[in-house]
């Protein structure tokens, strides 16, 4: 199982693991419209076309293609972490020359996308997060890891997977086989603590009548989110969610609250997967 190139909040490595992996290795392409990490495409039969909004993640994805980029990982993590006795220093410089890059082209690019690849491996929690300034997380006290690129690169060797950036509506529908294909989309939870992207309640609803478009048009599609978290309740979709086979799932993620004292175990989210596909996850509980 690939996990994704790199770490990304909210990916659904266990929800694969335990719900998707047996549902979606019957469609040859799984195409995904909030692509973050990628898990679905990467472990697809065939690959699929991807959306991201965020020019971060789609460089890192398309880093892949690159003919020496696990070479350039390396070096670089050889050319700054040579001197073991202070990594935290070494971090620190690492991610001041990526962001003198980045702020000098705007964005991240082939110039120094190996760099943000061995950031993110070493920061904390793994986070890709960026400010004004450039990319802002702290070091991580991680292991650098080439090989889980590598992974991944050999798979989209074998694979036709294409990421670019744009809204989830920029997915080319036209390219999808209705028959043997399948959408899976994965947005910010609205009835969540972390709020990606400014996403709210209207982006909830376009998105919902975005879906309803599909479903009348023949494509198949599964949908993560959440009902209620926390006691922060989304009842546009809980309503909306009737129309289609839902299916409660019990995840815990508390890889937060194993570091941040602050912020407590997520013991309270209603966590389902919605679909217009009657006859699968039939193990799960209906909703």
């Amino acid at each position: 199982m690939l996990k994704g190139p790199f770490s990304y909040s909210g990916n659904k490595t266990r929800i694969w693991k335990h719900h998707l992996e047996e549902v979606l290795s019957s469609y040859e392409k799984i195409h995904e419209p909030f692509v973050g990490s990628g898990v679905c495409v990467y472990n697809s039969n065939k690959g699929g076309n991807c959306i991201d909004i965020d020019h971060n993640v789609v460089t890192l994805h398309n880093g892949l293609k690159l003919p020496n980029l696990i070479e350039r990982m390396v070096e670089c993590h050889n050319q700054y972490f040579s001197d073991s006795s202070d990594v935290f220093g070494s971090y620190l410089r690492l991610r001041e020359d990526f962001n003198k890059l980045y702020r000098k082209n705007q964005r991240t690019d082939e110039s120094n996308v190996h760099m943000l690849y061995v950031l993110i491996q070493l920061s904390f929690n793994s986070l890709l997060r960026f400010s004004s300034n450039g990319y802002n997380v702290s070091y991580g006290f991680k292991g650098f890891d080439p090989d889980r690129v590598r992974r991944h690169i050999d798979a989209l060797s074998k694979k036709e997977i294409v990421v670019k950036q744009g809204h989830y509506s920029d997915l080319p529908l036209s390219e999808i086989n209705k028959e043997k294909d399948l959408i899976y989309l994965d947005p910010p939870y609205v009835a969540s603590k972390f709020q990606y992207g400014g996403w709210n309640k209207e982006d909830e609803k376009n998105l919902l009548s975005y879906i309803d478009h599909l479903n009348s048009q023949g494509y198949r599609f599964i949908l993560s989110n959440t009902f209620s978290h926390r006691g922060e309740v989304n009842q546009d979709l809980i309503d909306w969610s009737k129309k289609y086979n839902t299916r409660f799932i019990k995840m815990t993620y508390n890889a937060w609250s194993s570091r941040v004292p602050s912020v407590k175990k997520d013991e309270k989210t209603s966590e389902v997967l919605i679909t217009n596909i009657d006859h699968i996850f039939l193990n799960l509980r209906k909703t």
